[in-house]
């Protein structure tokens, strides 16, 4: 009588899993596998800034805003700039 050997496949795993059977001694368990996840370092690198909303009416957004372009900063740059000048 001929010995019948199949491999096993991952079709045939899957199929011998849903039917209910013992399929764990096919994995490893040790050592999972983690992909992902933040690494140390990585990102943008943190400006010290808070980030706050303040409502403006739209004359003034629009002339702090030409006022920013003029002197080739951003808006909040404008603002923080303003603010410096009250002290």
């Amino acid at each position: 009588m001929k010995s019948k050997s199949t491999k096993t496949t991952a079709e045939n795993l899957e199929d011998r899993f849903d039917r209910g059977e013992d399929v764990t001694d096919y994995f490893d368990f040790s050592r999972p596998v983690v992909w992902g996840g933040a690494r140390s370092g990585a990102g943008r690198k943190k400006l010290g800034k808070v980030r706050k909303q303040v409502m403006l009416s739209a004359a003034v957004a629009q002339r702090i805003g030409r006022i920013a372009a003029r002197k080739k900063m951003t808006f909040s740059a404008a603002v923080e700039a303003a603010c410096a000048t009250l002290r």
